[in-house]
């Protein structure tokens, strides 16, 4: 696992108005926002700790609940449309491995990040012709998640053909395509490529010099600051007691079911 930032310093973003707004859950319940197929982070499984879902954004999301007096209830959708599902209060935040992002800051206010990764590449076990990111260039069919990081750099930094890429909305499926013969690499958040490598008997290779660190964060509705300040203290209290470092080790390599 990558390791995780010190919260207290870093200002993920500006809050815009001085009067925070209502959330979209009731007086009780606290609605999250997923893309529930992003292990270790969130994922389903048949015991869950809410519901069917379960992983570190869980954990956090649950602690963060508990704190306002509320109870968690989650909307699994695609990640394509998180953001979209906040600024129009659809959901109260989303809690998703999501990298905050200037685009994304134009719709949506940032907590302070709680988690700094990377992409990594997702190879057969036995293929010796990729060992940089550059080796994407050369005819290789490369998949990747709609709307996440690594759709991105194989579009925009990489300038991989259209004809070259495939994308879906979950990573296990571009995984097994891998897996199956029919991609020859998929680019992927660091945490959850590794664990859905060690699950599918495939490896991961690195390659610092493209991929570069990249922080997640808490969305929440532009203007929310009751929510933003309860997000943030939460956060800065599980960092400081070592709660979000245990959440790490405990899911490492959690995939799902």
């Amino acid at each position: 696992m990558k390791k995780f930032v010190k919260l207290a310093a870093l200002a993920a973003a500006a809050v815009m108005g001085a009067s925070s707004l209502a959330g979209c859950g009731s007086d009780d319940t606290l609605v999250m926002g997923t893309n529930a197929a992003f292990p270790p982070f969130e994922y389903t499984t048949t015991n869950g700790l809410v519901d069917e879902f379960d992983g570190i954004d869980v954990a956090i999301a649950k602690k963060i609940a508990e704190s306002m007096g509320k109870q968690l209830t989650i909307e699994d959708m695609e990640f394509d449309g998180l953001v979209a599902s906040v600024s129009t209060g659809k959901v109260d935040m989303a809690v998703a491995g999501m990298t905050v992002t200037p685009e994304r800051l134009e719709n949506v206010d940032f907590s302070d990040p709680y988690y700094v990764a990377t992409q990594v590449m997702v190879v057969a076990a036995d293929d010796d012709t990729i060992t940089k990111a550059e080796d994407l260039k050369n005819g290789k069919k490369v998949g990747v998640v709609l709307g996440y990081t690594g759709d991105t750099i194989v579009t925009e930094t990489l300038q991989i053909p259209e004809e070259n890429i495939v994308r879906a909305n979950r990573g296990i499926d571009v995984v097994q395509d891998v897996k199956n013969g029919k991609l020859d690499a998929v680019v992927l958040d660091s945490a959850t490529g590794k664990a859905l490598a060690e699950n599918n008997g495939l490896k991961v290779v690195e390659d610092p010099e493209v991929f570069e660190s990249e922080e997640y964060a808490i969305a929440v509705q532009k203007g929310n600051t009751e929510l933003l300040d309860q997000i943030n203290e939460v956060l800065s209290e599980m960092t400081a007691n070592g709660e979000i470092e245990a959440l790490a080790e405990k899911y490492d390599g959690a995939a799902a079911e």
